[in-house]
């Protein structure tokens, strides 16, 4: 005795023709587990039944008027869909939860049961997600937002992991509400960004002709599709002007990768490049991992601190390069990649490649062409339209109500050398509006690191020449203290004309003070 499954093609669709096959069952008391019945086809799932019976019983259904065929099936068709789509989602690399409009679990693959929930293999179908992660902010906004297919998205910490989490709506073609589908995407937080990317060139702030030129250059650099070179100190922005070239670029609609070459290990830096197939080293994943350049394909990949590339990633960089193929650490086959890649650095590379440590050719592949990005103290005259960005985003952080800046405060903020650019100046000020007791930053709430300023006179070997240099520092700080010449003049004590012959000299311009 066994369980039947059967399905039944009729060749008319007439009246009462289910019900004498469901009496032809009753005459010899089958039970029925489960039928599903559609125009011209009947699905019917038996109780265990005897064989001697069952050929009976076929032979009463096979005679019965209006009936063409009688087919035993191993699955049925929904039974084949469900068996596929676990599978299928069984072999996605990412977690995959299904969720009841209550918000019990439907389903889970491998992943999401093995990295998210740890079930050890105990069937969690029915419980409440909550149990595992709170999702009701989520489905709060997913309930809020007018759009049709909206996707919340929120990154979570599950275990040790840093997990991108999707939430969206599963309905049919009029909208009605079957279910929700919740995706886990795991980040490494610590060496590459696949998150949004909103940054464009009016998010970088900035008046001095400098800047603006920089910023020229990347807006028509952005419409072309070969690589840049971006050079500049650290903390003068570089990753802001590559995520802003990328989002005026026709790719901006494909993901941007970023990798900082000088933060990752050489072993560990080719595999997140290039990626790994699975066994190709102990602790690796069991089925492999994409490279930056597979993840990006069709976007944007951004090498920060490349000067610090290891020569043999040089060579093979040069190589995805130059055929827009790559292949996987311990792999044998080649795959086609479409990206463009935006390169950093904060060291000198022609110097470099005079000393063998960079190569040639792939400076030549990735400085088709180059911005350079000058440093906050080349561009002064930017700290005021800086402050007053970065401040009225930490008034708000620490609910201070500040009505401005003391100009003494301001001049110190302008005489400093900012040896760590503007991500220095952001941590001054933000440390300043935290400290601040009063209406306006006065310079007591500004602390400046001047062990750090570079000593520019520290290679002046001359007698003559350092005590000029002394004499200009003297003459420029006294000016910027003073509202005139002729008071700077009387703060120094010399006379107006010879505080003025010695501005000549020095080629010091009173209207430009604040940029020396």
């Amino acid at each position: 005795m066994r369980e039947r499954k059967i399905k039944l093609t009729a060749v008319e669709d007439r009246p009462h023709i289910t019900y004498e096959a469901l009496s032809v069952l009753h005459k010899y008391d089958v039970g029925l587990i489960w039928m599903e019945v559609y125009a011209f086809v009947a699905y019917i799932k038996l109780m265990p039944v005897e064989d001697e019976v069952w050929e009976k019983i076929k032979k009463e259904l096979k005679d019965l008027k209006g009936w063409a065929t009688l087919e035993e099936v191993e699955l049925f068709p929904f039974e084949e869909k469900d068996t596929e789509m676990k599978n299928v989602l069984d072999v996605i690399p990412h977690g995959v939860t299904l969720l009841s409009k209550n918000g019990d679990i439907k389903y889970f693959n491998n992943y999401a049961a093995d990295r998210i929930f740890s079930t050890g293999g105990k069937n969690i179908t029915g419980m409440s997600i909550n149990k595992y992660l709170d999702c009701s902010g989520m489905m709060a906004s997913l309930k809020r937002s007018k759009m049709k297919k909206a996707i919340i998205k929120e990154k979570m910490v599950l275990g040790n992991q840093m997990y991108e989490v999707n939430l969206q709506s599963v309905a049919n073609e009029e909208g009605v509400l079957s279910s929700y589908l919740l995706s886990f995407y795991d980040i490494d937080a610590n060496v590459y960004n696949r998150y949004d990317n909103p940054i464009t060139f009016s998010d970088i702030i900035a008046e001095s002709s400098k800047m603006l030129e920089a910023i020229g250059q990347g807006k028509l650099y952005s419409k072309s599709d070969s690589s840049v070179l971006i050079t500049g100190e650290s903390g003068t922005g570089k990753e802001l002007f590559a995520r802003a070239i990328h989002n005026e670029s026709k790719r901006k609609m494909k993901p941007f990768v970023a990798i900082n070459c000088a933060a990752i290990p050489d072993q560990l830096l080719e595999s997140e490049l290039f990626g790994y197939e699975g066994g190709a080293f102990t602790g690796g994943r069991k089925e492999g991992k994409a490279g930056i350049f597979e993840i990006a394909n069709g976007g944007t990949v951004f090498l920060d601190e490349i000067g610090d590339m290891a020569p043999h990633l040089q060579a093979k960089l040069l190589r995805v390069l130059q055929e827009k193929r790559v292949r996987r650490v311990g792999g044998t086959d080649e795959i086609s990649v479409d990206v463009r890649l935006i390169s950093a650095t904060n060291q000198n590379i022609d110097e470099m490649v005079k000393n063998r440590e960079f190569r040639i050719e792939l400076l030549f592949r990735i400085n088709i062409f180059s911005i350079h990005i000058p440093a906050l103290r080349e561009r002064k005259e930017d700290i005021p339209v800086l402050y007053e960005y970065f401040a009225g985003i930490h008034f708000k952080r620490y609910s201070k109500e500040i009505d401005g800046i003391d100009r003494e405060a301001m001049k110190k903020l302008i005489g400093y050398n900012w040896p760590g650019n503007v991500r220095e100046f952001q941590n001054v000020l933000e440390r300043a509006v935290a400290l601040s007791t009063a209406k306006y930053i006065m310079p007591k709430d500004i602390f400046l690191n001047y062990d750090i300023v570079p000593h520019e006179d520290s290679d002046i070997n001359s007698l003559k020449d350092y005590l000029e240099s002394l004499e200009k520092k003297k003459i420029v700080e006294s000016l910027r203290q003073s509202r005139s010449i002729r008071e700077a003049a009387k703060n120094l004590n010399v006379t107006h004309t010879l505080l003025i012959n010695r501005m000549k000299k020095y080629g010091i311009d009173i209207k430009q003070i604040a940029n020396y």
